[in-house]
């Protein structure tokens, strides 16, 4: 039989889900887990239309938090916590946030050494780092916009590409400008790039090349959807570049030489752990089956040693450290950690 502590916290969960007040001379039975689910609830903004809404968002909530807590060991280089993913199931966050798996295989990146077409002249990175400092950070260096956040929308691809023309003209114009990624979401259509649906950093730096440059975010700002194309804002350039550069694939030398020039646009694997994960250096578990565009905007080490790649996200600030994350350098893995070496590009000005 159940005990009636039990039984009083099975009526306070059915209470809270059909929306009972409890009168002021009635204790409520206090529920870690339900307090803190709650205490979730108001610090995101996050509501339920029906009681079973709650219900089952409450039983995600609280698979997630087992996992979290399983994964945060003592000794670990990072710690994962809940953020506005923790009431969304693996398979809602992966449909929602990331890129389709059969569209980034089918991608031109998904040859570990492309050749640049458009842009042969370039500097593809070889893999002697004697010339690269050991540190890097583009963000001190004023060549890193704030983190944005791509929404319901599986448009990574578009912020990572961003971010790299964003970083190569500050380099070489002196100014930082924001440019639109709704623009790239609108209008780059067809071929390799799908919208909220997924595409390729390198096919949409590819389509501000022929464009003939990309326009500022105020002036096309970005909405979280696939829209119709603005094509009266098409010719309205307040950056140009002239291609992009594929960076030597599965080569982490290689990949610390180039970033050292400028920010990176990669594609890695955003695995469950990745999900919720909040500081430290990220080491996986995850695989190299790629699924999420960001941008390498600096590496370095902390005092330990543990050397780190800096990636900026566009997941907002509140994810990872202020919309960053540190992932592992330097590990055995050809691919590098999740994937994150195997096919780098950046953009030419």
């Amino acid at each position: 039989m159940a005990t009636t502590s039990a039984l009083l916290a099975l009526v306070l969960l059915a209470s809270l889900l059909a929306g009972t007040v409890f009168s002021d001379d009635i204790v409520p039975i206090h529920i870690p887990l339900l307090d803190r689910f709650q205490a979730w609830q108001a610090e995101y903004n996050r509501t339920y239309a029906t009681p079973e809404e709650f219900q089952q968002r409450f039983m995600v909530y609280s698979e997630n938090v087992k996992f979290i807590e399983t994964m945060n060991q003592p000794g670990s280089s990072y710690e994962l916590g809940e953020n506005q993913f923790a009431d969304l199931t693996e398979e809602e966050f992966k449909d929602t946030y990331l890129m389709k798996l059969d569209n980034v295989a089918s991608s031109p990146e998904a040859m570990a050494l492309t050749v640049d077409t458009m842009n042969r002249a370039g500097t593809s990175g070889g893999s002697n780092t004697n010339e690269a400092p050991n540190s890097v950070d583009w963000r001190t260096k004023g060549a890193v916009t704030p983190v944005k956040s791509q929404q319901h929308c599986g448009s990574c691809w578009a912020f990572a590409a961003v971010a790299s023309i964003e970083g190569v003209h500050k380099i070489k114009t002196g100014r930082l400008v924001s440019l639109s990624e709704q623009e790239i979401v609108d209008c780059d259509r067809g071929g390799n790039n799908h919208g909220c649906h997924g595409g390729h950093s390198s096919s949409a730096m590819e389509w501000v090349t022929r464009n003939g440059g990309l326009t500022t975010e105020s002036d096309y700002p970005y909405v979280g959807r696939q829209g119709q194309c603005m094509s009266d804002k098409l010719g309205h350039h307040a950056a140009k570049i002239r291609g992009r550069q594929a960076v030597q694939g599965k080569n982490e030398g290689a990949l610390q030489h180039a970033v050292a020039g400028r920010p990176v646009a990669v594609s890695i694997n955003a695995s469950r752990a990745f999900q919720f994960y909040k500081r430290g250096i990220f080491s996986g578990p995850c695989n190299t089956t790629r699924n999420h565009a960001v941008t390498v905007v600096g590496y370095g080490a902390n005092a330990s040693g543990h050397k780190y790649w800096i990636v900026k996200n566009s997941w907002g600030e509140r994810w990872g450290e202020k919309g960053y994350v540190r992932m592992q350098r330097g590990v055995r893995a050809r691919e590098g950690v999740c994937g994150i070496a195997i096919a780098p590009f950046y953009a030419v000005m």
